[in-house]
């Protein structure tokens, strides 16, 4: 058996040349000759070791309290301390002669070996192969560790995650219908122990964080289909199926098919409230806008003719004009000027968003001046007049 002593981090190899090369440098020195350095001395590559390295090493000698690895021309190594004690499980495993990856903590210690580390080895291994798998995009097997209220901790390889409820697929997500939190968690705990396919949604290694996802999967899957089928710019007809604050989910002819209508397409005029505009289960003509996140955005409003075109060339810069206060926003206001046509006002006209809230009220028609017409955007900028209501 290979016996340890102090300076075994260097081969005995490389010691014997140094040491013979540097006392025939002190011989001629001290007789007062120079003589040039062997030209091996030039070429020589002495092997190096730095911190964080990852390197492989054989198994020579399993002690109570160390491992010690043959690092061929890099020398002798140890695994020993508490680096020894948090590795105890993969160390019982190892057998003479067994090749193993380890991590470089120090390149030599008081005793002439390199410190190494098993575990963190096989955590930055870990975290290489996981970003490998995310950058591939591929899909892993993890197994359901636990639940709690936000969704579950996944077991992949030798890491674990969070699979948050949002990230759950259709099949696995609670459907408690009163939101109930005992009730989700006890419909999540139902999954503990199964294996579930799940995607790398983000990691970081510096906080030891994956986040897992069910819904990136389908989404691919529902991308691809919705590609092959529907392009920007096609005329679908939708049934409405739920109104919601900012939009409508919708129902196309494809059934596996998610649709949805942004509040910002159903009218051209604003829309406060999506119900005072459409109706749930009932048809509307619409066009495709976005193929996107596996879901088709429609538009209802893009298949109607924009009154804004037709009615702005009877409106002029420095025009001034009636408009009620429609409402207010976090910089100023809204202003109606006529049915589906709106301008708006900065506060700084007044001083202020107080200041101005103090002078004009909602729901009250003003005199305004126009101050720009942005065409593109569809804009109208108004400034305050002097003249009363």
């Amino acid at each position: 058996m290979k016996k340890f002593t102090k300076g075994a981090g260097l081969p005995f190899s490389f010691k014997f040349a140094i040491l013979n090369t540097m006392n025939n440098l002190q011989d001629n020195q001290e007789n007062g000759t120079q003589k040039l350095k062997p030209l091996w001395w030039h070429s020589i590559k002495l092997p190096s070791l730095n911190p964080g390295s990852i390197i492989e090493g054989r198994v020579v000698e399993k002690t109570p309290k160390a491992l010690y690895l043959d690092l061929g021309d890099l020398g002798s190594g140890v695994v020993w301390g508490s680096e020894f004690n948090a590795s105890s499980g993969m160390i019982d495993d190892l057998k003479i002669d067994d090749m193993v990856k380890v991590k470089v903590l120090s390149p030599e210690n008081e005793k002439g070996f390199v410190d190494l580390s098993l575990q963190e080895a096989n955590r930055d291994m870990g975290w290489r192969a996981m970003k490998d798998i995310s950058q591939k995009n591929e899909v892993i097997i993890g197994k359901v560790l636990s639940a709690n209220r936000g969704g579950l901790i996944i077991q992949a390889d030798t890491f674990q995650g969070f699979l948050p409820t949002s990230q759950m697929n259709d099949i696995h997500f609670p459907k408690v219908q009163d939101g109930d939190k005992e009730k989700i968690l006890e419909e999540l705990g139902k999954l503990v122990n199964k294996d579930i396919e799940v995607k790398v949604l983000e990691f970081n290694p510096r906080d030891n964080k994956i986040i897992f996802s069910e819904r990136k999967i389908d989404d691919e899957k529902m991308q691809s289909l919705i590609e092959e089928k529907y392009k920007i710019g096609d005329k679908i007809t939708a049934t409405i199926t739920k109104i919601i604050s900012n939009g409508a989910i919708a129902q196309v002819d494809d059934q596996q098919v998610r649709a949805f209508i942004p509040v910002s397409e159903i009218d051209w005029q604003p829309v406060e409230n999506p119900a005072d505009f459409i109706k749930e289960n009932e048809q509307y003509e619409t066009q495709v806008i976005s193929l996107r996140d596996g879901e088709l955005k429609l538009s209802i409003k893009a298949l109607k003719q924009d009154p804004w075109m037709d009615k702005i060339e009877k409106y002029g810069e420095g025009q001034i004009i009636k408009g009620e206060v429609y409402k207010f926003m976090p910089f100023g206001a809204l202003v109606k000027i006529e049915p589906e046509m709106y301008g708006f006002i900065h506060s700084s006209e007044f001083g202020g968003l107080d200041e101005m809230k103090a002078k004009i009220e909602l729901k009250k028609t003003y005199n305004f001046i126009i101050d720009s017409i942005k065409t593109k955007e569809k804009r109208i900028n108004l400034k305050a007049s002097a003249a009363k209501e």
